[in-house]
């Protein structure tokens, strides 16, 4: 019994839970540190930020997209939504020691971004410009935007 004891005691010491719990402290600083930067790529490269700015004659919207020389950048009216799309093509390709193309492979990506615009803007007077990767947007309102009144009929 008493044989049993020392090995308890030993497998339960302070200095082995210790290293125990050095090591699992270890893993999930290295684990949250992969994970961050993960994240940081692919919020640096899939989202935008954007600002919006209303006056009494347009909605102002800046938006600085992630975008590299050969991306397009389109904008539409959908559902009285503006529509953001970034469309990035890439090519990647593997070469032997001679320089020697083995693979190539091209692919598309897209990265898009709905913004709800207010019921008195006028879209087909949208007007937009890229400087760079800032892109503005002005959405002129309408001026002479009235309501309707519905009667509603009683049984």
């Amino acid at each position: 019994m008493d044989f049993l004891k020392n090995q308890l005691k030993n497998l339960f010491n302070d200095e082995r839970f210790d290293q125990l719990l050095k090591s699992i402290d270890q893993h999930l600083e290295h684990s949250l540190k992969e994970f961050d930067h993960h994240l940081s790529h692919f919020n640096n490269n899939y989202f935008f930020h954007v600002d919006s700015a209303e006056t009494e004659d347009e909605v102002i919207i800046q938006a600085t997209l992630p975008v590299g020389n050969d991306d397009k950048v389109h904008l539409d009216m959908v559902n009285h939504q503006l529509r953001i799309l970034i469309q990035r093509f890439e090519t990647e390709q593997i070469q032997n020691n001679e320089g020697e193309i083995l693979k190539k492979e091209n692919y598309s990506k897209r990265i898009e971004r709905y913004l709800p615009l207010p019921p008195n803007v006028a879209p087909e007077s949208i007007k937009a410009s890229m400087s760079g990767n800032r892109l503005t947007v002005r959405v002129p309102k309408v001026s002479n935007q009235h309501s309707n009144i519905i009667e509603i009929d009683e049984e």
